[in-house]
């Protein structure tokens, strides 16, 4: 043992964690209990993490409870956390594996919120993953537990009502098995099992699971709770329909971020408030260079229309508010779209498509006919247009609102089916796109009504 001892304290002060890691592989689990008594704390943590899970959970297990609540406390130190930052994102990840679901619960429950978020380093779990927001504001209850005994701890938990209107459910070695409502106990015979009122397909999500699907899972399920498992399907955790609904704003604010043309390029959000003037500056002006690219096309299509406008002048009037009605038309068709995709109301696949199409056009074919009528009487008594321009301006204002309304339902299915978030589609690359489909239309029916009046 004294060997041992020494050799892990050396390797500790040279920090050579990867030697270290492969000793603590081939030692015997009663010479490394020995050893670690006689370990600074944070020294513990650091042989303790770097143990395999399966010897960690032993090792956890031998140590007496004051053991490891110092074990579990020694995870907060500033110096532990400063070195295993300095680490290479790769290098930590091969040295230091996922927490045991026992260890995990007793970090959950000893360590304050903040305390968590500083170690999540140490805890295994990757950034923005299920496992960085997991709490212990959850009931969890063995299989054979009876109806009547559940409600009983239910009456006696300690936690806060909206905590207990889910009961999780665990099997042997605190596999995860599903869960039941407390509406489920109210109605349920008193002698039936947990087990058999499990629901047959478990919410629950992996630790490793982004918190983009976490939030999806709380939009599409409306669950006050779901469980966090280990790769084993051991439960570690659970989330709370607070923070569910908590990341799902923060989506949904990103997605209107990007949506509005306002994302920047390889950095976090941009928020108006709080981000300095350069972020800002960089994340609206990088859309606006691009876009620009793309509207040269589209002024020089204008221009070389040159013969039509000076012939008929009055129709360069109509030019902006005719584009402006395709981008303002697609802009609202993607944007419902996209939050019918985050609710999990539809998916990237044909038959939605189709159904989604089918609801879309009665409403633009209507909605182009009412635009249509109001800008030509607009039209007839602001500017005494004559019907020959009346009748372009209406079929193209009825033109440019059912395409654009088309584009934007299309472009999300597209983005989808091509692996990219459909909220790349920025409502500025809609507008820019329909700009040009809109001075084609427009002049497409301005030349064949009106190439008479060409000189």
């Amino acid at each position: 043992m004294a060997m041992l001892l020494q050799s892990i304290e050396k390797m500790l002060q040279e920090k050579d964690l990867g030697a270290l890691k492969a000793l603590l592989g081939e030692a015997e689990l009663v010479e490394i209990v020995s050893a670690l008594r006689e370990l600074q704390p944070s020294e513990q943590v650091l042989v303790f993490r770097l143990l395999d899970k399966e010897r960690a959970l032993e090792l956890f297990e031998s140590l007496s409870r004051s053991e490891q609540s110092d074990l579990v406390r020694a995870m907060e130190d500033p110096d532990l956390i400063k070195l295993v930052e300095a680490l290479e994102p790769d290098k930590r990840v091969e040295l230091f594996g996922e927490l045991p679901a026992k260890v995990a619960k007793r970090v959950l429950a000893e360590l304050s919120p903040e305390a968590r978020q500083s170690i999540n380093l140490l805890l295994g779990y990757p950034e923005n993953s299920a496992g960085r927001i997991m709490n212990p504001n959850y009931l969890a209850l063995t299989g054979h537990t009876t109806a009547r005994q559940a409600l009983q701890q239910l009456i006696e938990s300690p936690l806060k009502p909206e905590h207990l209107e889910v009961v999780l459910v665990i099997g042997e070695g605190r596999q995860y098995l599903g869960y039941v409502t407390a509406s489920q106990l109210l109605k349920a015979p008193a002698d039936v099992t947990l087990s058999a009122l499990c629901r047959e397909k478990p919410a629950a999500v992996s630790a490793y699971d982004s918190q983009d699907r976490v939030a999806e899972m709380f939009l599409r399920q409306q669950l006050p709770l779901i469980a966090v498992v280990d790769k084993e399907g051991r439960l570690v955790g659970a989330i709370d329909a607070e923070k569910g609904l908590e990341l799902a704003e923060e989506r949904e604010a990103q997605r209107m971020t990007v949506f509005g043309g306002t994302v920047a390029v390889g950095g976090p959000d941009v928020d108006i408030v709080t981000s300095p003037f350069v972020r800002v500056f960089g994340a609206r002006v990088f859309w606006l260079i691009l876009l620009t690219f793309f509207g040269i096309f589209t002024s020089n299509f204008v221009a070389q229309q040159e013969e039509l406008l000076s012939s008929v002048l009055i129709l360069a009037a109509f030019v902006a508010p005719i584009i402006d009605m395709g981008g303002n038309t697609g802009s609202q068709s993607a944007t419902l779209v996209i939050r019918a995709m985050a609710l999990g109301q539809t998916r990237p696949r044909l038959r939605d498509f189709l159904h989604i199409l089918k609801r879309d056009i009665p409403v633009a074919l209507a909605m182009g006919i009412t635009i249509a009528v109001l800008e030509a009487i607009l039209a007839y008594f602001s500017k005494g247009v004559g019907g020959d321009v009346l009748l372009v301006v209406g079929l193209s204002m009825l033109a440019v609102t059912l395409v654009g309304s088309l584009v934007g339902v299309a472009l999300p299915f597209i983005a989808r089916r091509l692996g990219f978030d459909p909220a790349t589609l920025s409502s500025p690359v809609i507008t820019s796109v329909m700009d040009l489909l809109g001075v084609v239309i427009y002049f497409g029916f301005a030349y064949y009504f009106l190439s008479d009046l060409i000189k």
